[in-house]
């Protein structure tokens, strides 16, 4: 009593009072995922093979949260993994993905995948071993699971904005880059660039505002080009944008530059 009344006090009397490990949407907050999804209800799953919870819907009535309620679900597949945050337990974020697929475009499913692969959360492999163990047989998102594990490549990217630059890319007819290539410079540098063709020396950058938004990043961004630009590379730059408002438009540009250095290429 008189403590604060917080999301985390909530998250953590559901699980106390479920027996469970939070889940689904809560659990990607917990993990931080970004899926923007609602903060209610708290999702708890506890496990149908020990005990059954005596309420599947229940209110966090001792926080006075009316926007908090709990939504108990029973799974007989819980993973033996048990990751705690905070002091709280959670299921894998490998599990999360498949529990929250329903819940998610296509397009956010493969961001969240993105940035849980980037955080060491996740593995392309670790995915489709679970998915292996509980999805299928109608269960709901199945497809964009599948189609999430057709699509993955090494690498995990960096942003929202290199999920909807690669998915741009992945609907044109160009072919498929190399995704977060590493380019080695003198002196022991080397820089990453988001997409590349290596063997015409073509790269694909994008710039979201939440990389190169101050002037020492725009900075240090122009010396990278310039950088690369001695070593024979053709940078192409698109913002968030020329990727979401222009696409047709930045393929273009691509296809493009990819072109003449073909023809240079055959031209010896």
């Amino acid at each position: 009593r008189g403590a604060p009344q917080t999301e985390s006090m909530a998250v953590v009397s559901a699980t106390l009072g479920a027996g469970g490990r939070v889940s689904h949407a809560t659990a990607a907050r917990w993990l931080q995922l970004q899926t923007e999804l609602p903060a209610s209800p708290i999702h708890v799953t506890v496990d149908a093979r020990r005990r059954r919870p005596r309420l599947t819907r229940v209110q966090v009535e001792a926080l006075n949260h009316s926007f908090f309620s709990v939504l108990v679900h029973r799974s007989s597949a819980l993973d033996e993994r048990v990751p705690t945050i905070d002091g709280v337990p959670c299921v894998t974020a490998d599990q999360v993905l498949i529990d929250i697929a329903p819940a998610l475009s296509s397009e956010r499913l493969e961001s969240v995948f993105e940035r849980a692969r980037r955080l060491g959360l996740v593995s392309t492999e670790r995915l489709a071993r679970r998915f292996g163990e509980i999805g299928g047989r109608g269960r709901p998102g199945t497809q964009k699971i599948r189609d999430l594990l057709a699509q993955a490549q090494p690498n995990p990217l960096d942003s929202r904005l290199e999920v909807k630059a690669w998915r741009m890319l992945r609907a044109s007819r160009l072919a498929d880059p190399l995704r977060q290539l590493r380019v080695d410079l003198p002196a022991n540098r080397w820089y990453r660039l988001d997409f590349a063709w290596p063997e015409l020396l073509v790269a694909f950058e994008t710039e979201g505002f939440e990389w190169h938004g101050s002037r020492a990043r725009w900075k240090q961004d122009r010396l990278r080009t310039a950088a690369l630009e001695r070593l024979g590379w053709r940078m192409i730059i698109a913002t968030w944008d020329d990727v979401v408002s222009s696409p047709t438009a930045t393929i273009e540009r691509i296809a493009t530059a990819l072109s003449e250095r073909h023809a240079l290429s055959a031209a010896g």
